[in-house]
């Protein structure tokens, strides 16, 4: 993949063979997997300005190609082999703004075991469910304020400095839109996590790429995100504040209706897709009540229909439905 893309159940033990029934309950404290966590940014920023020299090749043993991936594609300060990089990486850390960033990070998140097991719980659900889909490595990070997330084939990485909370006055500051700045905060992080590395691990394949393949897509990623984290609310799952899912509940036939009587489903247009998948105060074309995404939520209803409907059939094989007019058709989807 290689780009950057920009709690405890009730336990009933299975006997993994990794190919698990998607009905059956996981005990996730049960599957033989274990995410690595590690906390970039405090080796990072506990260097001196003229120990960066020696620092830089101890970070590259330790943390691999995160470092080249954190210089290229998150700071977008060069390669590290470049004779300007250790100038360049110092300039970084005597900002004022990241070194308040960082400071306000490791005040906020100064111990992370809860997301730890929280994400541990999901990849091992992960890799029962998709055994031969890679489990990232996981690395915190602080950028200014830049970038929440960061993932390759093989790296999940969370900028820490872009969940400190929603009353954080740098966001304001900074100019960051309000509907963003709510899921600023630390609960997001898991189902953030998740959804990313979801994104990375199953791409968007259809040469159609119209509005409906994007809707179920999007559906496909944040259903797969729920399984995951099965703990976690849909509406915190999709960003969603309580009154924004119970519009969505309310009205799932009508947005459906408009998405069929103006003749959107079916739209190669990029402007008619993004405004329905891409995050905005509300979904254009909807009424302002309505949430960003809000067609997101009826491709999840989609595939959450599909499930239902077809009961033999495994997360993995949903995954490989890359016709989206046939898996609406075998979804049997009927809006309430």
């Amino acid at each position: 993949m290689n780009r950057v893309i920009l709690f405890s159940l009730t336990a009933l033990v299975l006997l993994i063979s990794c190919k698990p029934n998607r009905n059956e309950r996981i005990d996730p404290t049960n599957v033989p997997a274990s995410i690595q966590l590690e906390r970039f940014e405090q080796d990072l920023f506990s260097a001196s300005p003229d120990s960066l020299q020696t620092l830089v090749p101890e970070l590259r043993k330790k943390y691999g190609r995160f470092v080249d991936l954190f210089s290229e594609g998150i700071i977008h300060i060069g390669k590290t082999d470049s004779p300007e990089y250790c100038n360049y990486l110092s300039q970084f850390l005597s900002d004022t703004m990241v070194q308040n960033a960082y400071r306000l990070s490791q005040q906020k998140f100064q111990n992370i075991s809860s997301i730890k097991v929280c994400l541990n719980e999901a990849f091992n659900r992960f890799h029962c469910y998709f055994p031969d889909k890679p489990v990232p490595k996981i690395y915190t990070f602080v950028s200014g304020y830049n970038l929440s997330l960061a993932v390759d084939d093989s790296i999940l990485a969370i900028g820490l400095d872009r969940y400190l909370g929603s009353n954080t006055v740098q966001y304001k500051l900074l100019g960051i839109p309000r509907y963003q700045v709510r899921n600023m905060r630390p609960e997001k992080i898991p189902s953030d996590a998740i959804r990313a590395w979801m994104y990375g691990s199953f791409s968007f394949h259809d040469s159609t790429d119209n509005l409906l393949s994007n809707l179920i897509y999007e559906g496909q990623v944040m259903y797969l995100t729920k399984q995951m984290l099965p703990q976690e609310s849909d509406s915190l799952i999709f960003g969603f504040t309580p009154s924004q899912h119970r519009w969505c509940l309310k009205n799932e036939k009508a947005m459906w209706t408009n998405l069929i009587e103006n003749k959107l489903l079916f739209s190669t247009n990029t402007l008619d897709i993004n405004k329905f998948i891409n995050d905005a105060p509300f979904t254009s074309g909807f009424p302002q009540e309505s949430p960003g995404r809000a067609a997101v939520w009826i491709g999840y209803r989609i595939v959450e229909s599909l499930m239902k409907n077809n009961d033999t059939l495994t997360l993995s094989e949903m995954m490989g439905i890359s016709d989206y007019q046939k898996f609406l058709a075998m979804s049997r989807y009927k809006p309430r």
